[in-house]
C-alpha cells in the first residue's frame, strides 16, 4: 500500500511552486484580455473555393500577432481588441492586394463581458461554494470533510487562472468568455471527483479495517486512486484529441478544460486528503 499521508508536505510544496510561478506572471505581466473583455474591432471576409483559408490564416497569424481568426461558411472572420477603422482598413486593402475574397462587413464591438456580467459569475461562484458547504458538511456530518473540498476547489480555480497568465505570456492565450466557462467547469469537476475520495475515507472509517486516521485516508486512496484515474485519462484523451485536431476557436478552451481536469485530478487525493488529515488532527 502507498502511503500517500506520509509524502503530504510534498504535494504542499508543489502546489506552492506552481502558484508562486502563476503569481510572478500574474502580477509582472498579467492577463491578455480578449475581444469579450476589452471590446475591439471585427472584419469578415468571403473567399472564393479556389482561395486557401488555411494559407490567409498562417498570413494572418505571421503579419497580424494578436488577431483572433475564425473560419465561417463563407470565408472568416478577424477579431482584435487593436483592430479600429484605420487598422481594419489597413488589413483588409493587404489581404485583398494578396488573395482573392471580398470585405462582407466592419464592426466596432463592445466588451460583451462587462462588469455586471462578472460580479453575477462571482456571486453564482459564491452561492454554489456556499452550497456546497452546507451539503457536504450535512450529507458527511463533519465540517472537515466539507472545508478540505472547498480549500481543494479554491486551489484548483487560483492554478487554472494564474496558468493563464503564463500562457498569455508564452503563447498570446487570450483570457476570454470561454475561459470563464472553463473555470466554472473545473470547479465542478473538482468537487466531484473529492467527493468520490472523501466518501471512501467515510466508509473506511465506520468498517474500521485500520487502527489510525493516516492509514484509513491511504487504504481509501489506494482503492480509488486507479478509478479516478482511468475517468480522468478518458477526458484527457478526449481533450487532447481537439487541441491537436480541433479548430482555432475552440483550441484554448480545451487546454483550460484539460488544464483543469489534471489540476482536479491531482488536488483530490493530493490537496483535499491531506487537508482533512490535518483538520482531524487537530480536532483529536
Amino acid at each position: 500500500m502507498i502511503r500517500f499521508i506520509k509524502y503530504r508536505w510534498l504535494f504542499v510544496i508543489l502546489s506552492s511552486v506552481i502558484i508562486l510561478f502563476g503569481l510572478i506572471s500574474a502580477l509582472s505581466k498579467g492577463f491578455v484580455l480578449s475581444v469579450d473583455f476589452l471590446g475591439g474591432g471585427l472584419v469578415e471576409f468571403s473567399t472564393t473555393r479556389a482561395t486557401s483559408v488555411d494559407n490567409i490564416h498562417t498570413y494572418i497569424n505571421t503579419k497580424y500577432s494578436g488577431y483572433l481568426f475564425q473560419k465561417t461558411s463563407k470565408g472568416f472572420v478577424v477579431k482584435s481588441k487593436d483592430l479600429k477603422a484605420a487598422n481594419a482598413k489597413k488589413l483588409t486593402e493587404d489581404l485583398v492586394k494578396k488573395y482573392t475574397l471580398k470585405q462582407e462587413r466592419f464592426e466596432l464591438v463592445g466588451p460583451s463581458v462587462g462588469a455586471e456580467n462578472i460580479k453575477a459569475i462571482l456571486v453564482a461562484s459564491a452561492l454554489a461554494i456556499l452550497g456546497i458547504l452546507v451539503y457536504l458538511t450535512i450529507n458527511f456530518k463533519n465540517w472537515s470533510f466539507a472545508v478540505a473540498a472547498i480549500i481543494a476547489l479554491f486551489h484548483d480555480m487560483v492554478v487554472l487562472l494564474l496558468s493563464w497568465s503564463i500562457f498569455g505570456f508564452l503563447f498570446r492565450a487570450e483570457l476570454d468568455i470561454l475561459f470563464i466557462t472553463s473555470l466554472l467547469t473545473t470547479m465542478s469537476f473538482s468537487v466531484h471527483d473529492t467527493i468520490i475520495i472523501l466518501d471512501k475515507i467515510r466508509e473506511e472509517q465506520k468498517q474500521q479495517r485500520t487502527h489510525t486516521l493516516e492509514e484509513t485516508i491511504d487504504l481509501a486512496l489506494n482503492l480509488t486512486m486507479v478509478r479516478s484515474l482511468n475517468n480522468s485519462l478518458t477526458v484527457v484523451i478526449m481533450l487532447s484529441t481537439l487541441i491537436i485536431l480541433g479548430g482555432e476557436s475552440v483550441r484554448w478552451f480545451a487546454v483550460a478544460l484539460l488544464v483543469g481536469t489534471l489540476v482536479g485530478t491531482y488536488s483530490s487525493p493530493f490537496i483535499a486528503t491531506p487537508i482533512y488529515y490535518l483538520l482531524e488532527r487537530k480536532r483529536v
